[in-house]
């Protein structure tokens, strides 16, 4: 990455340690530019700008495929149906699958070497040709839930417990801002979900539409710091949050949270590129070790969300009335992941696997034909080297330590489960 020159005491990365090569990119912020901006304005905030891995355009890695794609191999797809028929004849439901019941000796490593550039590096991946068409229900269910069990933990995705969730049109009503828009055919903004890491596997697709776009959280960040640095530092302060009704227990149906958290952490990791038993990354082989202190940004965003605590609360309620430079703030932050400069276009065939760190990315889809037969299995993980989080992400996230209480929609009465079928 092009290092960002600032007169400040501590570089802000995505994560402390040295960079890695990258393809070449152009630069998102500049220091003449945050100066240019601050003569500009003498009285615009301050905030630091963000470098490293996470930092990256639409373009550049559209361009460069090979960084972030990988199809699986015959060998590693006949593992899988190996274990699936392990599985089946063991008479093992799909929650049930874990590293010890769905042991993938040849792909584990690549699964350990994907969750780790999710969490560490660019924070998108995917994975193409799980052979969805030849494989009945259970058997894509469980193959997509046994990988990513090898990540991490599995979180609830909805006041059900579904920990297998589908992303289908179910006849939602997209108006209804107590409607989670996954339930419908509607474009979904860009957006983080409730969990650190989230999956998706395509089933099928839709005629037209549905195509899926992501963007880098902090270079979205840096943009707004060097054009409109008042409007990032709004984003970096609370917004009203509606949970739509899925509330969890001791909690407020609404909550206040910003968009943009720049804060500072002790975490250590080993090399990105080999495990301690010494297997080599399959997907990257350099150090990534982190320095003591390292400056994270963390983004969790849902305008859906926020629009929906003006609509269902009012200021008796507690919940107060955005200001026009909040509405301002949302707008270039929206208007900004939607340009094709900052942007990752996708379109998902059946077989493929999105996988995305919310912390780093946010990610959107457009809107596809009502009752079409597009459908999205989707999995939430907690992965076992989780990035540390500020203290704020507990009003979303509960527990914060990493483990199987992090992240996740949980509320009382409870039970996960893995829904087969769509509205199960």
């Amino acid at each position: 990455a092009t290092a960002v020159s600032r007169p400040r005491p501590a570089a802000r990365r995505c994560r402390g340690g040295p960079r890695r090569p990258r393809a070449t990119r152009p630069s998102t912020a500049s220091a003449s530019a945050v100066s240019s901006a601050r003569s500009r304005d003498p009285n615009a905030v301050s905030l630091p700008l963000i470098d490293g891995p996470c930092v990256w355009r639409g373009p550049e890695l559209r361009d460069a495929p090979e960084l972030w794609t990988h199809r699986l191999t015959s060998s590693e797809i006949a593992e899988l149906d190996a274990a699936l028929a392990r599985a089946r004849a063991a008479h093992l439901d799909v929650i049930d699958l874990t590293p010890e019941t769905f042991p993938l000796p040849l792909l584990a490593p690549r699964l350990r070497a994907l969750r780790d550039e999710l969490v560490l590096g660019r924070g998108v991946y995917l994975f193409r040709g799980l052979p969805v068409e030849r494989w009945d229900r259970w058997e894509t269910c469980a193959a997509f839930y046994g990988l990513a069990a090898h990540m991490g933990w599995h979180c609830p995705q909805n006041a059900k417990g579904h920990v297998l969730g589908h992303v289908k049109d179910l006849g939602a009503d997209p108006s209804d801002p107590a409607t989670r828009l996954y339930t419908t055919a509607a474009a979904q903004p860009f957006h983080t979900d409730s969990a650190d890491i989230v999956g998706l596997l395509c089933v099928a697709n839709s005629i037209s539409g549905g195509e899926s776009q992501v963007v880098s959280t902090a270079a979205v960040y840096n943009e707004l710091v060097v054009k409109k640095p008042e409007l990032a530092q709004t984003l970096a302060e609370p917004f009203p949050v509606d949970r739509k009704g899925e509330t969890p227990p001791g909690k407020s149906p609404t909550y206040s949270m910003p968009v943009f958290h720049v804060h500072s952490t002790s975490h250590h990791t080993g090399r990105h590129g080999e495990e301690s038993d010494g297997t080599k990354n399959p997907i990257t082989e350099d150090a990534l070790t982190n320095d003591d202190r390292a400056h994270l940004l963390s983004g969790i965003y849902d305008r859906s969300f926020i629009d929906a605590a003006q609509r269902r609360w009012s200021e008796s309620d507690g919940v107060p009335r955005l200001t026009q430079t909040q509405v301002d703030a949302l707008d270039a932050l929206d208007a900004t992941c939607a340009d094709e400069n900052f942007r990752l276009d996708m379109r998902l065939e059946p077989g493929d696997v999105q996988w995305l760190h919310n912390h780093t990315t946010f990610h959107a889809r457009s809107a596809y034909e009502k009752n079409s037969a597009r459908h999205l299995l989707r999995v939430w993980i907690a992965p076992t080297n989780a990035r540390a989080l500020p203290p704020a992400f507990a009003e979303r996230f509960g527990d914060l330590n990493p483990g199987p209480n992090r992240g996740g929609i949980r509320v009382e009465g409870q039970t996960p489960y893995c829904a087969l079928e769509p509205g199960g």
